[in-house]
């Protein structure tokens, strides 16, 4: 069976959203003081069992919720896409009902026949898509060519890597369109 290929906006989601689960599980464990996932912390409480490791717990904590924060700021554009992306990358788990009307009926049909599931599990996830009968299937086929690319991938990390701050109005103000009388 050939390897599962997965597109790269959908690599990087499931990237982004395991390291935001990550830092919640670190948050949770650090306020029990489960220090197993913190090494340093673990050497140093072996070294100095009698040392009062509060303040360095504290320091920690901190750190993963600033860090916690500003991920997720960064990246909030991703939650908006989410069920996008879950129906694109398992539209066999996806509960036709938390899907776009339009979509729901062909989603239905999706999961209730067995040949798209056998071809979900052998093909490339843009092969599987391509494969959809376009009679049968044309708005499941265009949504995915359509919504979800790397490029739309690029341009969301783009604006949510960046510092800059743009002045809207006075950008939209110098583009002004006059329209002249006919």
């Amino acid at each position: 069976m050939p390897t599962r290929e997965r597109p790269a906006c959908t690599t990087i989601y499931v990237q982004i959203k395991a390291f935001c689960v990550k830092l919640c599980l670190f948050k949770t464990q650090l306020r029990n003081f489960n220090i197993m996932h913190f090494p340093t912390l673990s050497e140093i409480r072996t070294a100095f069992p009698q040392a009062n490791l509060s303040a360095k717990k504290g320091k920690y904590l901190s750190v993963i919720t600033c860090l916690e924060t500003e991920f997720r700021q960064r990246f909030q554009d991703f939650s908006v896409i989410e069920k996008e992306i879950k129906l694109f990358t398992s539209p066999f788990l996806v509960d036709a009902e938390e899907v776009e009307e339009n979509l729901q009926l062909e989603l239905i049909e999706i999961q209730c026949d067995d040949a798209p599931k056998n071809q979900h599990q052998q093909l490339s996830l843009p092969e599987f898509y391509r494969s959809l009968e376009k009679e049968k299937f044309p708005l499941m086929r265009h949504h995915n060519e359509n919504q979800l690319t790397d490029r739309h991938l690029q341009d969301i990390l783009r604006i949510s890597t960046t510092k800059f701050t743009p002045d809207l109005p006075a950008t939209l103000g110098s583009k002004a369109q006059h329209h002249c009388s006919h």
